[in-house]
């Protein structure tokens, strides 16, 4: 099918994926924002999840403007599901995934949408955040700081590309990401994973057979409160307790296995060889044995593999499985 760019000559078009639960704090200041852009968005698309109206309320001054579509969640799919049902009501080109609270700068999708539209090649784009909190006051860091995502690491992505960087860790969040629309048919229905993290998902998905590009520039700030539905800053130690009592492990390597199951005749070998690794690496680690000194010795081979090194945190997340089961 054509774009509207290539039959008429003008700009593809943007839809916004907003998925929304008790919004109504904040809800409405990052709408404002979206309909303030320079390019302000074909279409955005809110999904609510809310057990009562407050959200609705919020948003509901802002039907007037035609590019606002709103719906409800009757029998609310929860987190991973409200957002799917956003996605699956966008229609434009390029998609950008949003969240309830934060605030866009002015010209965000004027940007990303101009870097998906300079390259056939280039699938998906994310920038850097300003992390503020709940006053919209600086909290003096970037999220790409909070991810580790260096200047090395930037370079990295640029020159081999974004699998190998991403099967470490993953430097984009949903907030700051846009993707070509012939990826939404990869992408969903969500696989059944519990807690299954969008993001993750949609950045693996593409870096196994498609190309990102990250630009290190504020576009948005990112507002950090204690009802965040995630957090960028999490201690490494509280966090990777926390991944092994939800079975990161194991949900690794059947995320890992669903993007091959469904995307097998665009990965090239060298990326499903990578994957392969990863799934053997959490598998291996998902595991191991309940009695301490038999799981240090089974971590202590599989650290010895260097795919610690490649797929997790390191020794840090060899310490971690070696004190939480």
């Amino acid at each position: 099918m054509q774009t509207i760019a290539s039959i008429s000559g003008h700009r593809p078009t943007v839809s916004v994926a907003l998925a929304a639960y008790n919004g109504a704090e904040y809800i409405a200041g990052q709408l404002q924002s979206l309909l303030k852009q320079t390019q302000v968005p074909d279409e955005i698309v809110i999904s609510d999840d809310s057990p009562d109206d407050r959200t609705w309320a919020a948003v509901k001054p802002f039907l007037t403007h035609p590019q606002v579509v709103y719906l409800r969640n009757n029998n609310p799919p929860g987190i991973a599901g409200n957002f799917a049902n956003a996605l699956q009501h966008c229609r434009g080109e390029y998609i950008f995934l949003c969240d309830q609270d934060d605030v866009w700068l002015s010209g965000k999708v004027e940007r990303l949408a101009g870097e998906l539209a300079s390259s056939p090649e280039l699938d998906g784009v994310f920038c850097n955040s300003l992390l503020v909190n709940s006053n919209l006051q600086p909290l003096k860091t970037t999220l790409f700081e909070v991810r580790k995502f260096t200047s090395q690491a930037q370079k990295q992505l640029l020159n081999a590309g974004a699998l190998e960087l991403f099967l470490k860790r993953v430097p984009l969040s949903g907030h700051n990401t846009a993707f070509k629309r012939r990826w939404l048919e990869k992408l969903l229905p969500f696989p059944e994973l519990a807690p299954f993290y969008p993001d993750t998902w949609i950045a693996l998905t593409i870096a196994a057979a498609g190309k990102w590009k990250a630009l290190n520039e504020i576009h948005t700030h990112y507002r950090v409160h204690q009802n965040n539905q995630s957090s960028p800053r999490s201690a490494q130690w509280t966090a990777a307790g926390k991944a092994r009592k939800n079975q990161a492990p194991l949900r690794n390597a059947l995320l890992a296995e669903e993007i091959l199951q469904r995307n097998p005749e665009n990965i090239a070998p060298p990326a499903q060889a990578q994957l392969q690794q990863f799934i053997e690496h959490h598998s291996i680690r998902s595991k191991y044995a309940p009695m301490r000194l038999i799981r240090s010795w089974q971590i202590f081979r599989e650290y010895c593999s260097g795919r610690y090194d490649l797929y997790s945190n390191g020794i840090k997340s060899a310490i971690a499985d070696c004190i939480w089961y």
